[in-house]
């Protein structure tokens, strides 16, 4: 039985995936096995796959899916106690399962394990260190385009990670549940993040687990849909996962925050997208708050740890980012 499952989410990835699965093959780990969810590709991918990576278990589906309910069929297809999903757009350093795992088993307690993750083509610049709330409401990544330093180079207690590059503990995983499909992409990682700490859980910074990302390759994170799911989403996560009272302190760093939002649309010509935020989050809003029922009968932490993780967030999200 494989200890890891490495579930690598696809969308027309031809271009990509030789760097991704080739850096999967070189690892020092060798107890693990690969998923690919293929979102409906048309570039050959699926082909390319079953050419040159024939211990890779593809899983195609007719059309795309999105990154919630394509990776969540992943997980449910393996077999290892700990899922690692990567993007496509990804390269390994060779110890990088083998750190995660590590750090994973050192501590029943964590259920995330974040890695340090870089850009593909800056290495010296920091991608992701983990996912920070900031004083805006919005789970960020921790370290965004900083450049890579001692501070960067401890680990550390974070919220969660980014699901582009991450290791979960399938225990945790049937206990809180996967990835919320009504999120189809962004903010889906944050959620997940935010009800595992809820259900006791708690995510590790990984720095030895190094990996390069090719920021944006794999999906278009500025398109107009993607702008609309994130600013829609992000509403969801509060929706879905925060307390009232803590709701209504951080109401006026998360009002900052949308007003920012919304300037930088209307500048760029999108101010259309705001009523279609406003609609889209006041129609699953029931959905949400059904879920977040769901979530407040879980609940194994006092709201004060919330309020620990967003000081915390607050620190962390920082420019430079402070303990």
């Amino acid at each position: 039985m494989p200890r890891v499952s490495v579930v690598v989410l696809n969308w027309n990835g031809a271009h990509l995936l030789p760097v991704c699965l080739d850096s999967v093959r070189a690892q020092t780990l060798r107890a693990y096995e690969v998923i690919m969810p293929d979102n409906g590709s048309t570039d050959g991918s699926v082909e390319l796959v079953g050419e040159r990576y024939p211990e890779v278990r593809v899983l195609p589906f007719a059309e795309n899916l999105g990154f919630s309910l394509a990776v969540n069929a992943g997980i449910r297809a393996s077999r290892g106690e700990f899922t690692a999903l990567l993007n496509n757009d990804t390269e390994l350093d060779p110890r990088y399962l083998e750190e995660l795992l590590a750090a994973m088993q050192a501590d029943d307690r964590v259920g995330i394990c974040a890695p340090k993750m870089v850009y593909y083509d800056e290495r010296a610049l920091i991608n992701s260190a983990g996912h920070g709330c900031g004083p805006d409401g919005v789970v960020a990544d921790i370290g965004r385009r900083q450049p890579d330093a001692d501070w960067f180079n401890r680990p550390r207690e974070v919220l969660g990670a980014c699901a582009g590059a991450a290791l979960y503990r399938r225990r945790m995983l049937e206990e809180i549940g996967l990835f919320d499909p009504d999120f189809f992409i962004s903010y889906e990682d944050a959620d997940l993040n935010w009800r595992a700490q809820w259900a006791g859980w708690r995510a590790r910074y990984v720095p030895t687990a190094v990996i390069r990302h090719r920021e944006g390759v794999s999906r278009e994170i500025r398109s107009r849909r993607a702008v609309f799911l994130g600013m829609r989403n992000a509403a969801h996560v509060w929706t879905k996962d925060w307390p009232l009272t803590s709701l209504l302190r951080q109401l006026p760093g998360i009002w900052r925050g949308w007003r920012a939002s919304a300037m930088t649309l209307m500048r760029r010509g999108h101010a259309g997208i705001l009523p279609a935020v406003l609609w889209g989050t006041f129609m699953q809003m029931p959905r949400m708050l059904a879920r977040r029922r769901l979530i407040r009968r879980r609940r194994a932490v006092p709201v004060a740890r919330f309020e620990a993780l967003l000081a915390m967030g607050e620190r962390h999200t920082r420019t430079p980012p402070e303990d």
